[in-house]
């Protein structure tokens, strides 16, 4: 199995998050935002890089993370 193929846990640094919801709109089948603390939360505890790559690339914080 590939690296983009193999699953790997998924993970946000929500102190240093700034709640621009790129995470949310890039990849709304993991992240969702929570409305009370304007963060994301994550719907989907492993995803592949490729799910997630394009949601790293534009979050201004880098915030996430995959293991």
């Amino acid at each position: 199995m590939s690296e983009t193929t193999t699953l790997k846990q998924v993970s946000v640094g929500l102190a240093r998050c700034s709640g621009c919801g790129a995470c949310a709109s890039l990849a709304p089948e993991i992240f969702e935002m929570d409305p009370e603390t304007e963060k994301p939360t994550i719907k989907k505890d492993e995803a592949t890089e490729e799910e997630v790559r394009q949601a790293m690339a534009y979050c201004p914080e880098d915030c996430i993370e995959i293991d």
